[in-house]
């Protein structure tokens, strides 16, 4: 008998098993054909505040499907030979070599390689691109893939600037999380691809690595982060090797295991010695994809004659540039793809031991005045009108205000309402009765408000700690929005 479409040897027999099934029950009774039941999934009750992210559900693969995907592979801890060595980490992992041709490919998978006509990606520019995957590690990668492959939903998650947001696009469609969704649908059609971004911490990783919280209901499968424009030694963010560790490992010690991608979509690049993506990507074996090196490479080899013609000077990327983007995204899937085929990926992950810095901000979360309530306040009123995205918070109503907050932490810093206006607030920090520092909510180089936020304290274990903001004498502002406390 011949099937209208390719069927892999296992589902043959499978068929010509359920063919006999059919012939002999026309003799004897109807035979109805049964398979393992549906799990039911119970939603994690959520431990931390989810201020502003959408709920969203999805049903865990079968105990069949997940054998498929590999995700029974254990994942240990161990000493963080990695960070000072990553050959030393490669040593202490599987890597099957196989080279027989796999017998479980699902006939539906096609190998859609499209880059090469949808953008004039080159072989040079998507190896400058990719140059980082020397710190590779492939384990939690193929999962992604073989989930997808198994027909499962996949979720990526994104922290970034106007880049990772898709924003250059002339339109919807040419925006390259639309082309990649395309080649998802493509190449894995039973499978759903969801794509989230966190945007709103775009310039400030501290934020972002409170803001991490809200997203880990989700369940992200591949979590994407660019913080690229930011050096180690930059003044604007103290400790910013500290938060992007932190961040890392806030989802690479989930439950579900999601691969972690850095990315490079800025044009202020740095240099080795002084970029915090890179110390974390080598110390956790993380792939490295670099947009900005895959256009500095199509400069030199005269693929493109303008920097322009890909990103603009607010580091957002234009319709050909969204499209490279795609283009490289969807190469080193299909990388992937056939590496999981050839099944000559790695079988297991070493995660390097947490170190004080990698579990500083351990249990990182947002909380407002719907879970905490200040010990003093004067002239603050509860409830901060101007965030339709943080409304739970505190906001001063006259001059001379102050509010105290007694709590457990080891770790706390506040989001507040930067504004280009002169009314606003310089507010005077103070921790267990010392001046810590002063902060401003105006800032006149603005063209509109925005968020922000300033780390108050940071101590090594955690403890008690009595902590007041108070308009700073002298001052004639007094517009404060208190938005959120940034706890961990």
């Amino acid at each position: 008998m011949r099937f209208p479409f390719q069927l892999n040897r296992s589902v043959r027999v499978r068929a010509a098993r359920l063919l006999l099934c059919i012939g002999l029950a026309l003799s004897v009774s109807a035979c109805e054909g049964g398979g393992p039941g549906d799990e039911v999934w119970e939603p994690e009750t959520a431990k931390q505040s989810t201020i502003g992210v959408p709920k969203t559900t999805a049903a865990p693969p079968t105990t069949e499907a997940a054998t498929q995907a590999g995700t029974s592979a254990p994942e240990t801890s161990a000493p963080d030979a990695s960070a000072a060595d990553p050959s030393a980490a490669a040593s202490s992992e599987a890597v099957v070599t196989t080279t027989e041709e796999e017998t479980t490919e699902p006939y539906n998978e096609l190998d859609w390689i499209d880059y090469e006509v949808k953008s004039k990606l080159t072989e040079e520019m998507y190896e400058a691109a990719t140059k980082g995957l020397g710190t590779d590690n492939t384990f939690r990668m193929a999962n992604v893939i073989k989930k997808a492959r198994a027909g499962e939903p996949v979720t990526i998650l994104a922290f970034g600037g106007v880049a990772t947001a898709g924003e250059g696009a002339t339109k919807v469609e040419r925006s390259f999380d639309y082309l990649l969704r395309d080649y998802w649908k493509q190449t894995f059609p039973d499978s759903e691809l969801t794509i989230a971004r966190d945007v709103a911490s775009a310039t400030d990783p501290y934020y972002a690595l409170h803001r991490a919280a809200m997203f880990i209901g989700l369940k992200p499968d591949l979590v994407l982060i660019d913080f690229s424009s930011f050096s180690s030694t930059s003044p604007a963010v103290a400790n910013v090797t500290v938060y992007l560790e932190n961040l890392v490992r806030r989802f690479m010690t989930e439950e579900t295991q999601p691969a972690v991608m850095l990315f490079y979509l800025s044009t202020e690049v740095q240099s080795e010695d002084k970029d915090p993506q890179r110390t974390i990507a080598v110390r956790y074996r993380l792939p490295m994809i670099s947009f900005y090196d895959a256009v500095e490479n199509g400069l030199e080899t005269n693929v493109y004659d303008d920097r322009a013609a890909l990103t603009t000077g607010m580091n957002t990327l234009t319709d050909e540039g969204q499209t490279i983007l795609a283009a490289i995204l969807e190469r080193y899937f299909n990388n992937v793809r056939a590496a999981v085929r050839s099944n000559k990926t790695n079988t297991s992950y070493v995660l390097p031991n947490s170190s004080e810095d990698a579990s500083r901000y351990s249990g990182s979360h947002i909380a407002d005045n719907a879970n905490i309530r200040p010990s003093a306040k004067a002239g603050i009123a509860k409830g901060s009108p101007v965030s339709p995205d943080y409304p739970n918070g505190w906001s001063s109503n006259a001059p001379g205000f102050e509010i105290t907050f007694k709590i457990t932490a080891r770790n706390l810093g506040i989001l507040y309402r930067a504004v280009p206006d002169p009314a606003g607030a310089e507010v005077d920090v103070f921790v267990d009765g010392n001046y810590f520092k002063t902060f401003s909510c105006a800032d006149t180089t603005l063209a509109a408000p925005c968020d922000r936020s300033v780390e108050l304290f940071c101590a090594g274990s955690k403890g008690q700690h009595v902590v007041t903001l108070r308009q700073k004498a002298g001052t004639a502002g007094y517009f404060f929005a208190l938005l959120a406390l940034l706890v961990s």
